[in-house]
């Protein structure tokens, strides 16, 4: 018997749902994660994306995942745990550095730039942030937090900080397909892929280069909508890697195993 919550997906819908999927299945290939830690791992971002939604209530939640209020509640004890505190900890820090990237600010300027964010969980990370070396802080009073330059890049050797730079940057590929596949407005979304053939050794430079050069275009664009008002906020994330040729799946994985027919 089909699933009700499957065949009412517009067909659209599901294709671009598998096509998003297929990086997560190569990277559950590769640590051969079982498929019901890959559920369970579903089931939780689900849960975290309709938390995100405006009041929305167990009950919401419940139908909109097609499940029960127990297994919501279940999500919500998983939620509260300390599964994602690393990570909300580590992007708060990202916004306390972009608030510092304008010039240095006390901590009540810092609250005041990130609205969101909680007065005691800021001062409590800034500490942190010192000590590693991400800030510097002058005497006051008040003190006054500066952002230390070395510490720009989101390419750190700090796994959690790596974590949250890849959530960013999916955060950006996602928009873009938000807008580019689903969006009812004219804003633009551009995404493009190259492929090319060159030496290993040639690499570095030339992400460093592209690099550079985005980061110029993307200040003379805020440069000029900054001078011209009514703007809207964009982000570019860019990805230079190398890339193997898919491989082929053997016809046995493509074909239902059968036993050998009976020779009359």
């Amino acid at each position: 018997m089909n699933d009700p919550h499957t065949t009412t997906i517009p067909e659209h819908q599901r294709r671009l749902i598998y096509s998003l999927l297929r990086p997560v299945a190569r990277l559950c290939r590769r640590f051969q994660l079982p498929l019901k830690a890959l559920e369970e791992l579903c089931r939780l971002a689900y849960y975290e994306e309709m938390k995100r939604g405006p009041e929305a209530t167990q009950a919401d939640i419940a139908r909109a995942l097609g499940t029960s209020l127990r297994t919501v509640g279940n999500l919500a004890h998983q939620h509260r745990g300390d599964f994602f505190n690393p990570e909300e900890e580590e992007g708060l820090a990202r916004e306390i550095e972009q608030a510092l990237d304008g010039g240095p600010l006390s901590l009540d300027a810092l609250v005041e730039a990130i609205p969101h964010g909680a007065p005691e969980q800021i001062q409590r990370l800034l500490p942190g942030l010192v000590d590693s070396g991400r800030l510097s802080v002058e005497p006051g009073p008040p003190p006054v937090y500066r952002l230390e330059p070395a510490w720009v890049s989101l390419v750190r050797e700090d796994m959690q900080a790596r974590i949250d730079g890849l959530n960013h940057q999916l955060d950006v590929i996602t928009a873009c397909v938000q807008t580019r596949f689903l969006a009812v407005d004219e804003r633009p979304a551009v995404a493009r892929t190259l492929s090319f053939s060159a030496q290993p050794e040639e690499m570095k430079a030339l992400g460093r280069a592209i690099a550079q050069q985005l980061r110029s275009l993307c200040s003379e664009a805020e440069e000029d909508a900054l001078e011209a008002g009514g703007h809207q906020q964009y982000a570019v994330t860019f990805a230079l890697a190398p890339v193997d040729p898919p491989a082929t799946p053997a016809e046995d994985d493509l074909l239902e195993h059968r036993k050998p027919r009976r020779q009359k």
